[in-house]
C-alpha cells in the first residue's frame, strides 16, 4: 500500500511541473523582441515579433496660434512591414516624426527621423 501512494504522489507532482513550465513558457512567448526600427518624416517601422511589442508612426505639427501637437499612425506589431504613418491636420505644418516603440502599451523609445 505504501507503494502506491509514493508513486500517485511522484504523479501527481510530475503533472503539476508540467503545468507551470507550460505556463511560464506560454507567457513568455507573448512577450515576443524587438530590433531595429527604419524611421521617416511621417512614420516608419520596427523589426521583431509582437504581440507584446509594438510601433507607430508620429509627426510633430505646428500651428500658429498653439504651438505643435503630436499625431500618431495606427500601431503595428512589431514585425509588420506594412509600417505605420501619421498626418498633420489641417492648418498645422510638419516640424519632425518618426518612429515610437511600445512595450504592452507602455512607451519604451522614441526613433526620430
Amino acid at each position: 500500500m505504501r507503494r502506491r501512494f509514493a508513486g500517485a504522489c511522484l504523479a501527481v507532482v510530475a503533472a503539476a511541473t508540467l503545468s507551470v513550465t507550460a505556463g511560464a513558457t506560454a507567457a513568455y512567448a507573448d512577450q515576443g523582441w524587438i530590433g531595429q526600427c527604419y524611421p521617416n518624416a511621417y512614420g516608419g517601422w520596427c523589426d521583431g515579433n509582437g504581440p507584446g511589442w509594438t510601433y507607430a508612426g508620429y509627426v510633430r505639427c505646428a500651428a500658429q496660434s498653439s504651438g505643435s501637437t503630436e499625431y500618431l499612425g495606427p500601431s503595428r506589431w512589431a514585425g509588420d512591414r506594412r509600417g505605420s504613418t501619421a498626418k498633420c491636420t489641417l492648418g498645422t505644418s510638419y516640424k519632425s516624426g518618426g518612429v515610437k516603440v511600445f512595450y504592452r502599451g507602455v512607451l519604451v523609445n522614441t526613433h526620430p527621423n
